[in-house]
């Protein structure tokens, strides 16, 4: 009976080494942005430095550099199934076309690959690099490639030069906060801001944006505290805290600084023209504290670049940091997201909205 368990746990060994499934798991490479500081990078007119987990193969990396702007689902134009739309890379490489947009080299040990564009990346709006499925080691051990596509997300800091802007102005804006690190989470905002357009300082106040709770705006009216969401359409009753999809739902919600819900913030910062098309906007950090639930950012930063449509509105993208997220009285750690925002016009403008109180060149 004893030799015959033997015999019976020889074999199960024996298959067990023959078969893929008992084998131990090696996985394909992957990838880091050197020098990146809770979601930024210094300087824009440096190489960008790609770190790999191990040596890999060169003909397998297929590789982008993108504006981030995915759409409300957090799709990118090639991922909607929609075959006229296509994204538009700063940079890409694959082992067919090669460099576009620049250049890039794979150092001898297989494990750092330096990016070079041709001109210098964006500052104030979101930047991805794109690493497509099928990255492997040069080995093939283990799995034998990567089966997703991979985002690093990354941001430019910026600074201002003081030469101002003709394209920011004080008004009423409309955030989105999209936090990704510690916790994923979306903060909604009012802000007003006070532009010097001479120097390109401003002040602004921004303030927790919250759902019109009126229940009676869906039809049939909403019960069980849900409330009524009228965009993008059809009316349709959510809970409170569901997230918009787009800063054009602004509609749906009314500034409320007033605590324990409502909270509000002042923050300083700069602007300043990028060309004739577009402006950087960036806040110096601030503190943002929420009574209920208790939540706190400390050191909160956000930078974007903002375009004017033909309508003359302002719309913009890029990233939110933090310094550290408290939950409670619990530390989370760094923070890390992206940001929308559009302006929104006086006319229209939800009443309430608290003006800032300090002066934009005061100094900070």
């Amino acid at each position: 009976m004893k030799r015959a368990f033997l015999s019976l746990i020889l074999m199960l060994v024996v298959i067990c080494a023959m078969s893929a499934a008992c084998q131990q798991y090696v996985s394909p490479p992957s990838a880091s942005l050197s020098s990146l500081n809770q979601g930024v990078l210094s300087d824009p007119s440096a190489p960008l430095v790609l770190q790999f987990s191990k040596p890999i193969d060169f003909s397998s990396l297929s590789i982008k550099v993108i504006k981030f702007d995915p759409n409300a689902q957090g799709q990118l134009p090639d991922e909607t199934g929609d075959p006229t739309v296509s994204l538009d890379p700063l940079f890409s490489h694959d082992d067919i076309d090669g460099d576009k947009g620049g250049i890039a080299t794979l150092d001898p040990n297989g494990m750092t690959y330096t990016i070079k564009p041709t001109a210098r990346l964006p500052v104030g709006p979101k930047l991805a690099i794109l690493i497509e499925p099928g990255l492997s080691d040069v080995d093939h051990e283990g799995t034998a490639s990567t089966t997703v596509r991979k985002r690093l997300l990354f941001s430019y800091s910026f600074s201002c030069n003081g030469t101002g802007t003709t394209i920011l102005t004080s008004g009423d804006y409309f955030f989105l906060l999209d936090v990704v690190n510690p916790v994923g989470t979306q903060i909604k905002v009012f802000g007003n801001l006070d532009v010097d357009q001479r120097t390109g300082k401003f002040a602004a106040q921004f303030t927790f944006a919250q759902r019109l709770t009126d229940p009676n705006r869906c039809s049939p009216a909403c019960t069980g505290g849900n409330v009524c969401e009228t965009l993008p359409g059809p009316p349709t009753c959510v809970v409170p805290s569901q997230r918009a999809d787009a800063t054009s739902d602004w509609p749906d919600f009314f500034p409320n600084p007033t605590p324990p819900i409502g909270y509000s913030f002042a923050a300083n910062g700069c602007a300043e023209d990028q060309g004739n098309a577009s402006v950087t906007f960036s806040t110096e950090p601030a503190n943002m504290v929420v009574e209920q639930p208790a939540v706190q950012i400390n050191g909160l930063v956000l930078t974007a670049s903002f375009t004017k449509n033909a309508a003359g509105d302002l719309s913009g993208n890029g990233s939110v940091s933090g310094d550290n997220i408290v939950l409670g009285t619990a530390p989370l750690g760094p923070g890390t997201g992206t940001t929308i925002a559009q302006s929104i016009a006086a006319s229209v403008a939800p009443p309430g909205i608290p003006a800032p109180t300090t002066s934009p060149n005061a100094d900070f």
